[in-house]
């Protein structure tokens, strides 16, 4: 199975789905549904973090993650490569989640280019 994402120059790059382990880079919560809430910091620099990230009542944007997003997000352990999750969705969720490796590979492409991911 192969996960195609572009890049900066926005040339296709091929990746091989049963190589690929994610591995989560940001800060998340549950909701009162049960759901993932991803924390993604609203300043990087050093100097915003220091100084300004303190002194915010809401320092992180909140990305709220709907039931299959939030089983994606539960599998990724750094342990489990695509494959591996894409057979536990499909499990797990059986046909809402057709065609599956299409689905995880989008998904898991857009996590990774917001830098919610990394591999």
């Amino acid at each position: 199975m192969r996960l195609f994402r572009q890049n900066k120059q926005k040339k296709k790059t091929e990746l091989d789905m049963s190589k690929i382990i994610p591995i989560q880079t940001v800060q998340y919560e549950e909701d009162e549904e049960g759901k993932i809430v991803l924390l993604k910091p609203k300043f990087s620099s050093n100097f915003s973090k220091k100084y300004i990230i303190p002194r915010m009542k809401y320092p992180y944007y909140k990305i709220h993650l709907d039931d299959t997003g939030t089983e994606v997000w539960k599998a990724i352990n750094g342990n489990k490569t695509a494959i591996e999750i894409g057979e536990y969705l499909q499990k797990k969720l059986g046909e809402k989640i057709d065609p599956v490796y299409e689905r995880l590979g989008m998904f898991l492409a857009t996590l990774k280019n917001e830098n919610f991911i990394t591999w």
